[in-house]
């Protein structure tokens, strides 16, 4: 990472890395079983947390005597299921370039043979899927290409 990531928090330049690195595989299973019941198990404080501010007989009460914090729950709450959402996407927009690229595992091999750059062949497939230009597009494409690079 470049010196003008360093401003940064370590959290975005942790993200930042995770999103960079080629080689970083998909979040193990088990991992991402514990993030999804923290994202239900934090969504839920957020919820009651928003639904309940200013309630004296919150259950929030015995944690927070001063109903004030019952905002704060809810934005640090609501900001944590935020970042674990975040992890969750990471990993599936993951999963689901490998599996694209393992789907067309054969014809990449053969075009690759044929003399076609990874390039060409991340454009023909995203113009098999109906894309063929704009921002998606773009993205699509440098991701693709990672993959490819990655692709034997």
């Amino acid at each position: 990472m470049g010196k003008s990531a360093s401003c940064f928090s370590p959290f975005l330049q942790f993200s930042f890395a995770i999103c960079q690195n080629k080689k970083v595989n998909e979040l193990p299973k088990p991992l991402l079983t514990v993030i999804y019941v923290l994202m239900i198990a934090i969504g839920l404080v957020a919820m009651y947390s928003l639904l309940n501010a200013g309630n004296p007989d919150s259950l929030l009460r015995p944690l927070f005597p001063d109903s004030k914090y019952d905002v704060y729950v809810a934005i640090v709450s609501s900001v944590l299921v935020f970042i674990l959402g975040f992890f969750v996407f990471f990993s599936r927009d993951q999963e689901s370039f490998r599996q694209l690229v393992a789907l067309n595992a054969d014809k990449i091999r053969d075009l690759r043979t044929e003399g076609k750059k990874d390039e060409e062949i991340a454009d023909s497939i995203l113009a098999a899927m109906g894309s063929y230009g704009g921002y998606k597009h773009n993205m699509a494409r440098k991701k693709l290409l990672i993959y490819l690079s990655e692709f034997k």
